[in-house]
């Protein structure tokens, strides 16, 4: 009887750190907070000043310089990201086309489509980017299409991951 008793109670026990370990595990898989998460809103307006002060050149006799282009962006990209396009040398890409083409650039308009919202709050976009390559005599605009990943780091919206399709620029030996 002892025994039956014995075996009754650690079951229960047992019973009882399961069900204890199971709560534990419910309360580990909370949603992610509503200010944790990016709104589609606020990912916009932020690319949109990104791309505004990656692609923006007002005379291309004198257009911003690489240093210049990567002070401004630094706001807007996570630590890791603004490395990864100082080395590739992203931010003097704008500056070249411009000089090539001796033409300005403008950002017209900017759409992002979710793609995935992620359990650590980020989201996945694609997106669209309208530019304006012009001068006195002509003007022609064209789309970009790429991905980004926007995240909140120490509560501020960072692009994190992005990636894009080179554009033809008529005139431009290479991409945009």
């Amino acid at each position: 009887m002892k025994k039956i008793l014995r075996m009754t109670l650690i079951i229960m026990i047992f019973i009882g750190v399961v069900a204890c370990n199971k709560d534990v595990v419910k309360e580990k898989e909370e949603p992610v907070k509503e200010e944790n998460v990016v709104k589609v809103e606020d990912a916009e307006k932020l690319f949109k000043g990104y791309c505004t002060e990656l692609y923006t050149i007002k005379d291309p006799s004198h257009p911003p310089t690489f240093d210049e282009i990567a002070d401004n962006i630094k706001g807007y990209v996570s630590e890791d990201r603004f490395k990864a396009q100082i080395a590739d040398r992203r931010y003097q890409i704008p500056e070249l086309v411009a000089k090539e083409l001796n033409k300005s650039i403008e950002v017209l308009a900017v759409n992002l489509e979710e793609q995935s919202v992620n359990d650590n709050g980020t989201i996945d976009y694609t997106y669209k980017t309208v530019f304006k390559v012009y001068d006195e005599n002509s003007s022609e605009t064209y789309e970009k299409e790429g991905e980004l990943t926007i995240s909140i780091i120490n509560n501020e919206l960072k692009i994190t991951r992005e990636w894009s399709r080179g554009v033809k620029i008529d005139g431009l030996k290479g991409y945009l």
